[in-house]
């Protein structure tokens, strides 16, 4: 019988935790690069887009809030309440969409897959050695997520939103925002308490970040729930509601791929398929 060839994370089948998958899980704690000239060193070009990225949304913001307050003829305090509102649904919201890119990438594509190929390999890869991105500084580990979440998009939603809806920009920046920094909050929720500043265990303590415990949850095969990972506070309600199972169900109808969470655990495909979305504890 012919040897399966291994596959590479350019590959449909390169699904972590499937033998002949291309991905071998390293141990005592070595760092695993998956991506094909990926590196965990920062590089001058990863600070600029960062940095770059981050002062165009606080620019984004600022004008938001000047145009909020000219809206509200100079009202400061209700220009205030009505920002820390905006803020507070976008974090939530946030959370949601990581959940979602996060069970998305998770799930399907390769690395050929366009736009989101790297992304999707790295997510995918991270399952072989998930301490591989405490080694990557702040720029590294977030710098990809400035391609989606980035100046161009918000630039395209505050031409749409216009002056007269600074909310709308207000709102998408500060959740554009979080889904680039939602990676560094993945990133301490796979370091020792000892191993992040004192602020940052606060606000895993608080639920303002996801926390240790809770994102280790997802880490179990087959990798079917606790998607979420700024706060993690929309998890709870996806998986006991069976809303990711569900979608796979959609896309199956539709297309008919399957999710690799299916690949892993046929008989998490068999209940899906029976209509049994609720994730079991």
């Amino acid at each position: 019988a012919e040897e399966a060839t291994p596959k590479s994370y350019l590959d449909d089948g390169f699904v972590f935790g499937l033998e002949g998958s291309g991905i071998e899980r390293p141990k005592g704690g070595e760092a695993n690069v998956v991506v094909e000239g990926d590196s965990l060193e920062t590089q001058p070009y990863q600070v600029a887009a960062v940095g770059a990225t981050f002062l165009g949304h606080a620019a984004f913001a600022t004008m938001a809030i000047s145009q909020m307050m000219n809206l509200n003829d100079g009202n400061a305090a209700l220009t205030s309440v009505e920002s820390l509102a905006i803020i507070a649904s976008s974090w939530v919201l946030a959370d949601l969409g990581s959940g979602l890119l996060h069970f998305g990438v998770d799930n399907y594509g390769n690395g050929r897959t366009p736009v989101m190929g790297s992304i999707i390999a790295a997510f995918q890869g991270h399952h072989s050695a998930p301490w591989t991105i405490t080694y990557r500084g702040f720029c590294n580990n977030v710098y990809k997520l400035c391609v989606p979440f980035g100046i161009p998009t918000m630039a395209l939603i505050s031409t749409l939103a216009g002056s007269e809806h600074p909310g709308v920009t207000l709102f998408f920046t500060v959740f554009c925002a979080m889904e680039i920094l939602s990676q560094e909050m993945h990133k301490w929720s796979h370091m020792r308490k000892s191993e992040v500043p004192s602020w940052v265990n606060w606000l895993q303590d608080t639920g303002l970040s996801i926390g240790r415990g809770p994102h280790a949850q997802h880490h179990l095969a087959p990798y079917d729930g606790n998607y979420c990972i700024i706060s993690g506070i929309c998890n709870e309600p996806l998986d006991k509601s069976g809303f990711f199972r569900r979608l796979e169900h959609i896309i199956y109808g539709i297309n008919g791929v399957e999710s690799n969470a299916w690949k892993l655990d046929p008989e998490l495909r068999a209940r899906t398929l029976r209509g049994e979305y609720r994730l079991e504890a």
